[in-house]
């Protein structure tokens, strides 16, 4: 570890560490009673206790000390990991999780029993993990600190890419190749030929093209080869002056050093890395309070607002759930409409349950029969009922498998985790099953309440979820949902900007709308390069659009505006900006000149025929004739117009320059062929029962294959109105009619069936799709039009 001046001790290490500790007592614990600070005092004179065997104060001084540079640096800031079950951690800030209520456990993280190095994550703000990067260096110098890299390996597109390449293909034809490879690996590439429906066509070519036959063979060679070396995300590697004798490093194409040993040889070669992962949410936050601060005044500390605010919670059992971290996912949406979180422990147990091994291994299910009473808990035996109440009977958590491990052995939390860890080796279960039967036996344990006991443990392996983990995403989750509910505008912003979560902007859009927060359009006077918030009469906040998403616009275009507003004319603007034609006109189409026509939309026209005419290139002027350029406002043409604007719709020109409808929804233009159709709002799906058979219809704006219980494909899609999300459920016999409409169309038609799911919960399992954009009069619509109208005339 740095040496002790390096990190600002003087003295015993572990003796400053206890210091420090105690310092935290008083801000972390503000209000406790005093049976609450007796719990902490013991448990931290517990955790020390370790720390000092086992030498590790620097580590932990260390680690403070970095989260110290990052709060100084005014970053936000969030442990994540098992470290966050210490009260160690807690009290040093370096974790916002109180370990001792949320049932945390110490021995999770580390014990005088595990044989590994400890391990703390830090999440940042992803905007600036790389300033960070560069303030860990200066403050540590370059001889203590190097980047992890990792090496980099071909994936299903990068490989279809090279293969390609190396073939001569046409870039044309790899691209439209390479996009279907987003489902399954590429070693799986010709199998995923013979069985996916949507892959009909590629297939035909494969097998009259040699080419593309041997395309097929080299990508599925190269799946998993290494092919470069790259900066690990989130691997930082701390030592003393000696670190550059003990790794070879190499310069990374951030222009910091980066080791070329990777995270598998940190334990074997006694190195000590330290997560700092960039995270979008976090950043989200950050410009959320940031904005809110510079328009309002107010001043907001998500690290101290209340963790049982119920309009909080009311938001997130809403399930509109877009913009909150790690629920806002189609299944997360389903399974908070379920679960119905009343507390903050709720969330733990929810993004807990919704991992791959707890959702194949049905837990979900049975967690919420349990919750909803529609079974009765089984807690195995009564001294195992305080250890599986909260979750009512259902084994989530690593922690809960140590606690029983202990109860049943008497082993102790440390070796109770060693024991855990080995439980996913087959070769160790038989004596681990001997020493937990023998044991539980000597300890008074009935022979059922040991079998059964049993058959929870050694099924474990394969779906357990450390609960630490789970209350360290929590935090952020309802710190994200708290910001939606209270400071809708701002959290739009932060969301708009940063970008966090699997939904496009347009959709965020489309979310800004329902929460009633105003959307300002793109203007060259005030836009700047990231969503702002903007003051509006009635005391009300708007959310000003930024210039990022103007297609073709360049970075140093996008500056120099930002510097030079504002301007006193569009002449002013092209002699200081000095815009591309293609940027300018673009500029002009969204509207984001419009204030060089009184904001009058109707002036387009004039306005995109003044702008071509004065970004034409300059007329050469004979030697000796004088030229004058006036700088006038844009003349009325009077009557002129732009094919480029005639008969489009405001939302098809945002679409095509920005990829954002700030003006309307997009599928407002559908509404007409709606009604005739007799296609069901999102937004009215919760209100039918489960069986209703519907047409349901929008853009599509997710689609997910995740793997399934019973290994067939099922494939996910949400498709958005503008009332809502509507998502769907494709099975193996639909896929096969629909085959690759399934994936490829954009504004789709679907008829199917509801199915609920709980009381906020409903899908739609689809029958048949169709692209909105070609309905010509084929027998299948004719029949769709037909059920859905004879349904409406009954």
């Amino acid at each position: 570890m740095p040496e002790a001046s390096v990190i600002g001790i003087k003295g015993d290490p572990i003796q400053v560490l206890w210091q420090k500790a105690q310092a935290g007592i008083s801000s972390h614990y503000p209000s406790a009673s005093d049976a609450m600070l007796r719990k902490v005092q013991t448990q931290l004179a517990h955790e020390m206790e370790t720390v000092d065997v086992l030498g590790f104060a620097p580590y932990f001084l260390t680690v403070a000390r970095v989260v110290d540079i990052i709060r100084d640096m005014g970053v936000r800031i969030q442990a994540r990991g098992s470290g966050v079950g210490s009260v160690l951690n807690f009290l040093l800030g370096t974790s916002g999780v109180e370990p001792i209520e949320n049932g945390l456990i110490w021995e999770r993280f580390l014990s005088p029993e595990r044989l590994t190095l400890p391990d703390i994550d830090l999440d940042v703000e992803s905007a600036r993990r790389h300033d960070i990067y560069r303030k860990v260096f200066e403050e540590f110098g370059g001889e203590r600190v190097t980047l992890m890299s990792m090496t980099n390996q071909y994936r299903s597109r990068g490989a279809v890419r090279d293969a390609g390449l190396a073939l001569g293909l046409p870039q044309e034809e790899i691209d439209r190749i390479a996009k279907e490879l987003w489902r399954f690996s590429a070693r799986g590439f010709r199998q995923a030929l013979a069985e996916k429906p949507e892959l009909g066509d590629i297939a035909a070519e494969v097998n009259e093209r040699s080419d593309l036959d041997l395309l097929v063979h080299l990508t599925e060679r190269l799946d998993s080869l290494p092919r470069h070396t790259a900066v690990h995300p989130c691997g930082v590697i701390l030592s003393d002056a000696s670190l550059l004798d003990r790794t070879p490093v190499q310069q990374s194409g951030m222009g910091l050093p980066m080791s070329q040993f990777d995270k598998h040889d940190m334990d074997p070669m006694g190195l000590v890395k330290l997560d700092i992962l960039g995270v979008r949410m976090q950043s989200t936050m950050a410009h959320a309070v940031a904005e809110q601060a510079r328009v309002t005044g107010e001043r907001i500390d998500l690290d101290r607002i209340p963790l049982d605010d119920e309009p909080t919670f009311e938001t997130i059992r809403s399930t509109r759930t877009l913009g909150i971290f790690q629920v806002e996912s189609p299944g997360q949406m389903e399974l908070v409409g379920k679960l119905q979180p009343r507390v903050f422990n709720d969330l733990t147990v929810d993004i807990s349950l919704f991992r791959p091994g707890p959702m194949q291994n049905d837990m979900p299910r049975l967690y919420l029969e349990a919750r909803h009473g529609e079974r009765e808990p089984d807690y195995i035996h009564p001294r195992l009922m305080p250890i599986l109440k909260e979750t009512l009977g259902v084994v989530v958590f690593h922690e809960q498998v140590m606690r029983i491990i202990d109860e049943l052995t008497g082993c102790g939390l440390g070796k109770a985790d060693v024991i855990r860890r080995k439980l996913a080796d087959a070769k160790l279960l038989p004596d681990i099953e001997v020493f937990v039967r023998q044991k539980a036996l000597e300890r008074g344990f009935p022979e059922a309440a040991i079998e059964k006991a049993w058959g929870v443990l050694s099924g474990f392996a394969s779906f357990g979820f450390a609960k630490a983990h789970g209350a360290a995403f929590a935090l952020p989750t309802y710190q994200s949902a708290w910001l939606k509910t209270h400071y809708p505008a701002a959290h739009i912003a932060g969301l708009l900007t940063h970008d966090p979560g699997m939904w496009p902007k347009d959709l965020l859009v489309a979310e800004a709308r329902h929460l009633g927060v105003p959307l300002l359009p793109m203007d060259v006077q005030r836009s700047t390069t990231e969503y702002l918030l903007e003051p509006l009469s009635g005391g009300t906040v708007g959310v000003r659009m930024a210039l990022t998403d103007l297609s073709g616009s360049t970075e140093k275009e996008r500056e120099r505006i930002v510097e030079y507003q504002p301007f006193s004319s569009l002449q002013d603007f092209r002699d200081r900006v000095r815009p591309r034609r293609s940027t300018f006109e673009g500029l002009a189409r969204v509207g984001a000149l419009d204030a060089f026509i009184e904001h009058d939309r109707n002036r387009r026209h004039e306005l995109l025929a003044h702008v071509r005419r004065i970004s034409a290139p300059p007329i050469r002027v004979p030697e000796g004739q004088q030229a004058f350029e006036f700088d006038l406002p844009v003349p009325r043409y009077g009557g002129i117009v732009s094919f480029d604007l005639h008969g489009r719709y405001q939302v098809d020109l945002e679409l095509e320059e920005l990829g954002i409808a700030i003006d309307t929804h997009q599928m407002k233009r559908f509404y007409p062929l709606f009604r005739e159709l007799g296609v069901t709002p999102a937004r009215d799906l919760l209100s039918l029962p489960s069986g209703t058979e519907v047409m349901v219809a929008g853009v599509r704006r997710a689609t997910n294959t995740p793997p399934m219980r019973n290994g067939r494909r099922t494939v996910f899609v949400s498709l958005d109105d503008g009332t809502g999300l509507s998502n769907l459920v494709f099975f193996p016999d639909a896929q096969e009619r629909i085959k690759n409409k399934i994936f490829r169309t954009n504004y789709m038609l679907v008829r199917g069936t509801t199915r609920r799911s709980g009381a906020k919960g409903i899908s739609v399992t689809g029958q048949m799709a169709w692209d909105l954009l070609d309905l010509p009069p084929k027998p299948e619509k004719q029949e769709a039009q037909s059920t859905v109208r004879s349904r409406a005339a009954g």
